[in-house]
């Protein structure tokens, strides 16, 4: 008997009763004392890898196997799966084949070493990355198209659209850490960096960084919210070294613009967006708006001084007005403002409710009649009717298509006000109104109050173009708004042209409307096909029925209805 044949056994039998150390040690020396057979090696190789977590050690066991019998599939599967185990997913592959080239029809074992073969297959496709094997220019296109963040009409909270999107900040960073081949591409597609994010962990070494990945080539440039302002000082001179042409797009605070303005944007050059946050007390703003190509402006608890000069709204195309100065007579100046904003795409105004406007005496009134004729999108939050007729009731606005309101009492009468259209009064002091059809395609009321009667009445007269209607947070009966959007009774439906629609936060909405109001969307009333409607979202209505959410869901293409969420659930447990 071989010198090594009992150690072998006892490793054998070591590693049935699962001491995989005992079995390691017992078939090393096994190795040690001669043992030159593939399933000693083979045996090694399996414990390392399998049960002791050490693939490395056992690839070199699993190699022995090969070189002791190349015709054998043993070797090249065990090397496959150790291959799997490693991630090199090649390799694994090229030895899975070799393992089935190796198996001939009258092995025994054939059937067994096929379903292994074949398991290991569907791992490795499973784990693939087919995109490292794109070409670099198709790659780096994949990650130009997934850094333009996504503009949701319905999303305000960033500005919107006319310059394109938004690029995601982190896209740089997160790709580069996929893997080698993915890092690579990243750091040598500048655009991907041009966005550069400063805060207190060493601003000025970052900005030489990025600006040596885009050759100095900045377009966005964001200062986080408290940053220390000796840190900036420090940053701003390797700014104006490094970077070749000022960031189109700044968003920071009042003291950081304070800074940055003249240092890094010699008069009359401006960004392209400008967005200013007011940090703790609110902030007095006077910039030199015009003739410096500034299109976006957003300023958040930030005063403009409406009647200074050199600030026209006459380039804008995207305004953001957070608490704006509006009380105590400057919401005339600021109508004389927006009066001179002809090229407005986009007006966002939220109203601190506690500045009261009141009526302007009309010899006081200058401007009756303004028309804004390129605004599409319009959002305005937290005004009271009176406030919103003071300032809106004297614009015109013929495309608009986008309506927001939020937070707006008596929301029928606002929306009236803004969907009149107004003809060019023939003497200063007269002024007419006369209702046309409108090209309104969304309108979105959220936590405004109205009369549901009124609002039946309006949106069957105002909006008969809609095709997006969220009416949210209504804590009025919202169900006949329903019947009429359903043609309930044999009216009519109102707004038939609708094919989103969001009702979340609604008490009082209870599931039989829901259903006529699917059921009247269904072309040439054949129940057995899908529903006009593309969206319906109904969540935080307690009174819809969950026996009815089966059918819904059936009738419409993309529905959600979350009673209560993960949060509110465990509040109400306690």
């Amino acid at each position: 008997m071989a010198s090594w044949k009992p150690a072998f056994d006892n490793a054998v039998v070591s590693f049935r009763e699962k001491k995989y150390d005992v079995a390691l040690n017992q078939v090393s020396e096994a190795i040690r004392q001669g043992a030159d057979r593939a399933n000693v090696y083979d045996l090694r190789a399996n414990i390392l890898s399998e049960y002791l977590g050490r693939p490395k050690e056992a690839l070199r066991d699993a190699k022995m196997v090969i070189k002791l019998c190349p015709e054998a599939p043993k070797g090249y599967l065990r090397a496959a799966q150790i291959f799997v185990k490693l991630g090199s997913l090649e390799p694994a592959s090229k030895m899975a084949e070799h393992a089935l080239k190796c198996t001939s029809l009258d092995n025994p074992k054939r059937d067994s070493i096929l379903q292994s073969v074949a398991t290991l297959q569907a791992e490795i496709a499973k784990k693939r990355c087919h995109v490292s094997k794109l070409p670099i220019e198709l790659l780096t296109l994949v990650f130009e198209l997934a850094s333009i963040l996504p503009v949701d009409e319905g999303n305000s909270g960033s500005m919107q659209g006319y310059l394109g999107g938004r690029r995601n900040p982190r896209l740089g960073y997160d790709v580069s850490r996929v893997c080698r081949y993915w890092r690579r591409a990243a750091l040598e597609y500048p655009p991907l960096w041009r966005t550069l994010v400063l805060g207190n962990r060493k601003p000025s070494a970052k900005v030489q960084l990025w600006a040596s990945r885009t050759g100095g080539n900045i377009e966005e440039l964001i200062i986080r919210p408290g940053i220390h302002r000796h840190l900036l000082k420090e940053a701003i001179p390797v700014i104006t070294k490094h970077v070749t042409s000022p960031p189109r797009i700044i968003r920071c605070s009042v003291e950081e613009w304070d800074l940055l303005e003249d240092a890094v944007y010699p008069r009359p050059t401006r960004p392209t967006e400008l967005n200013i946050t007011a940090e703790g007390n609110q902030r007095t703003l006077v910039p030199h708006l015009e003739g410096t190509g500034l299109q976006s402006l957003a300023l958040d608890w930030v005063f403009i001084p409406w009647d200074g000069d050199g600030h026209s709204f006459s380039e804008l195309k995207f305004l953001k007005l957070i608490s704006p100065m509006l009380m105590n007579g400057h919401h005339e100046l600021f109508i004389e403002r927006l009066a001179e904003a002809q090229n407005l795409q986009t007006l966002i105004v939220a109203r601190d409710p506690i500045q009261l406007i009141t009526p302007t005496p009309k010899e006081q009134i200058r401007i009756t009649y303004a028309r804004l004729s390129n605004l599409r999108f319009l959002e305005l939050s937290r005004f009271a009717d009176d406030s919103l007729q003071a300032i809106f009731s004297r614009f015109d606005f013929p495309l608009l298509e986008v309506l927001h309101l939020e937070g707006v009492t008596r929301a029928c009468a606002s929306l009236r006000t803004i969907r009149r259209r107004l003809s060019p009064p023939p003497d200063p002091d007269v002024m007419e109104a006369e209702l046309v059809p409108s090209v309104l395609r969304t309108l979105r009321l959220r936590g405004c109050t109205f009369d549901t009667k009124d609002l039946v009445e309006t949106l069957s007269s105002h909006c008969c173009e809609l095709e997006i209607l969220e009416i949210s947070g209504a804590g009025m009966e919202i169900n006949p708004l329903l019947d009429a959007l359903a043609g309930d009774r044999g009216a009519a439906a109102i707004c038939p042209h609708v094919k989103e629609f969001n009702f979340s936060s609604s008490p009082t909405l209870t599931g039989a409307p829901l259903k006529s109001l699917v059921k009247s969307r269904i072309p040439n009333d054949d129940q057995g096909k899908q529903s006009d409607i593309r969206s319906l979202i109904i969540d935080k209505c307690p009174k819809v029925e969950s026996q009815l959410l089966p059918w819904l869901w059936q009738k419409v293409k993309r529905g959600s209805c979350v009673y209560e969420t993960g949060k509110e659930i465990r509040k109400t447990r306690r």
